[in-house]
């Protein structure tokens, strides 16, 4: 079954070899982009038993009930007890009552995050195809379609609404926040947004650093104060904030957020600024570039929130893709350039295609390799991956990864 992903290689780098030159309007380009956005829509609809958390969303999904006379209930304890927003639940009932099968569920997801990104492609880069080889090798595709699906409804809006704020369309986004957070309670950094206008320098990012350093070596005594004030609480909003909170990280482990959340994508960003005719589009990646700042700042700093930055990744990614498109057509700072390339090449095979589950002997790839489908259901064969998972998500308890809170 991993043909069809061999087919999606193939034919997008097809595209990108023959389209990605083209500057101007070209309908063929656009049809092939929104050809491909319905591949990837289809990868995963129609996968089965593929990524980590998706296992938990498919037990929870034999849990509801099948009648919309219960939604009122499921949804207080959903919203009580699990964290779960109103309209995640909304959606798995409407699957449970309609179809009874949650390939609705992850089908509904699919199409609105691929459609989001293939819209907000079409709009900040002529590199459509290689934006997608980015996205699918990086392996940011599988984990929006599978591992945050509930994040993955409230990032289709919300960055949506920030293409809207961008182009004058203020209350775009703030809709679009309000009804994110009801999908995942995450989507309200997403109010950052607006007032993220710091002008991007070079020195600007060397502040950042000392700022997210700072913070770092002083969050044990900033965050147990948090935790500290959740302590007796039984809540599932509570404990989560306690189970974000508590999470460290050593120095190695900061560095490498450092470079992964901050470092790495504000040069990337910034040297698409730099090199960049379009007025328009040189104001946006200004501006995301400052969102970079902002929220690369709170994911290397702690541990815990790092989730905050998938607001980001998007327009990240479409920076990466005119960053690695133009990497040997400019001199001036090569060779800041071509370390960043290799450094989040490298970042992402280590941490990404290399992290180890020792309970399967499998790697992080696994997840979503070889491919699995509805066609070919096998509880046996995708069995690894809801073992694997189960040990991902176990904390260890140490003190290099624990706070010790009193």
């Amino acid at each position: 079954m991993s043909i069809f992903y061999v087919i999606f290689i193939l034919l997008t780098a097809y595209y990108s070899f023959r389209y990605d030159r083209i500057e101007e309007y070209d309908s063929h380009k656009q049809h092939r982009l929104w050809l491909m956005c319905i591949y990837l829509i289809c990868l995963s609809g129609f996968s089965y038993g593929l990524g980590a958390d998706k296992f938990v969303y498919m037990e929870e999904f034999e849990e509801y009930s099948h009648s919309m006379t219960d939604f009122g209930y499921t949804v207080l304890y959903n919203l009580v007890i699990k964290s779960q927003m109103p309209l995640w639940t909304f959606v798995n009932m409407f699957a449970k009552t309609t179809i009874d099968s949650f390939y609705v569920v992850q089908f509904i997801e699919s199409t609105c995050i691929n459609i989001a990104v293939c819209y907000l492609v079409s709009k900040y880069t002529h590199r459509y195809f290689l934006f997608l080889l980015i996205y699918f090798f990086s392996l940011q595709y599988f984990i929006l379609n599978t591992e945050i699906m509930r994040e993955g409804f409230s990032l289709s809006l919300v960055t949506i609404g920030m293409h809207k704020w961008l182009n004058g369309k203020k209350w775009y986004l703030y809709a679009c926040v309000a009804i994110g957070i009801l999908f995942h309670v995450s989507a309200a950094i997403a109010l950052l947004f607006p007032l993220s206008k710091i002008k991007p320098t070079l020195w600007k990012l060397g502040a950042a650093c000392v700022l997210s350093f700072f913070i770092w070596v002083t969050s044990d005594i900033l965050l147990v104060r948090i935790v500290g004030a959740f302590l007796g609480e039984s809540d599932a909003f509570s404990t989560k904030i306690m189970y974000y909170s508590i999470q460290a990280s050593t120095f190695f482990g900061y560095a490498r957020s450092l470079l992964t959340y901050l470092i790495f994508p504000f040069i990337v960003v910034y040297s698409v600024i730099l090199h960049e005719t379009n007025e328009q589009i040189k104001r946006a990646f200004s501006h995301f570039a400052s969102f970079v700042l902002i929220l690369g700042i709170v994911a290397s700093s702690f541990a815990g929130f790092y989730r905050f930055y998938n607001y980001v990744i998007i327009f990240y990614l479409i920076a990466f893709a005119e960053f690695t498109y133009s990497l040997l057509r400019y001199k001036e700072h090569f060779a800041i350039r071509i370390a960043t390339f290799f450094g989040k090449g490298l970042l992402t095979f280590f941490f990404l295609y290399q992290a180890h589950y020792a309970s399967t002997n499998t790697h992080f790839y696994d997840f979503f390799y070889p491919y699995t489908c509805i066609l070919d259901e096998n509880k046996k064969a995708v069995e690894f991956r809801k073992i694997a998972h189960q040990e991902g998500a176990t904390i260890e308890f140490n003190d290099n990864n624990m706070r010790n809170v009193k």
